[in-house]
């Protein structure tokens, strides 16, 4: 596993060759562990001050509906973060695979181009979620704790308009896990060597 991972480390430029699906799925694998490390470190860290901040809220002699008020003004600054956050991941990540993506559809004997059009569409679901954020951290902010229905309308309404967006980026996903579980094509093929299973 750790050769699988140095392996495409070493190779983030390099789209010629091919990749076996245990050096590709061992490499996805640790790109998952990292990006679930980074995500729940920061979820912590925006929650626990979310927490911290109506804890003092309310030592300060704060009333139940300016506490709730203030923590949703709060969390449309959280909204922010938490969007960028995950769009810059989500292009790192998509940075981070895309070479070996490239080599692991040559080696089912499959054109790169489809490892470039999963890419294209992550790039074009990021640009969505980036022109979202303030708008998604201003809907927050609107919400009025007291009115649980009007609240929860809003909230569905919302979800309706992007939903769109949100299956646009499952695409990209698809493709990955499509392809990269295709069986290997047996020798060699068009795009060189069978490769070593790491």
């Amino acid at each position: 596993m750790l050769e699988a991972i140095r392996y495409n480390l070493t190779n983030l430029a390099n789209i010629s060759g091919r990749d076996s699906r245990s050096t590709f799925w061992f490499y996805v694998l640790f790109l998952m562990i990292v990006y679930a490390v980074i995500s729940f470190g920061l979820s912590f860290v925006a929650g626990g001050a979310l927490v911290m901040d109506a804890v003092h809220s309310a030592r300060g002699g704060a009333d139940d509906a300016a506490i709730q008020q203030h923590v949703i003004s709060r969390m449309g600054n959280m909204i922010r973060i938490s969007m960028w956050g995950s769009a810059i991941m989500y292009f790192l990540m998509t940075m981070l695979l895309a070479a070996s993506f490239t080599r692991r559809l040559h080696d089912s004997n499959r054109p790169g181009w489809i490892a470039g059009a999963a890419v294209a569409l992550q790039l074009l679901s990021i640009a969505l979620t980036i022109g979202m954020i303030g708008e998604m951290a201003s809907f927050v902010e609107t919400l009025k704790p007291g009115d649980a229905a009007a609240m929860q309308a809003a909230i569905q309404a919302h979800r309706t308009k992007y939903a769109l967006s949100g299956l646009l980026s499952w695409l990209p996903l698809l493709l990955v896990v499509v392809f990269g579980i295709w069986p290997s094509s047996d020798g060699d093929n068009l795009y060189g060597q069978e490769p070593e299973h790491l």
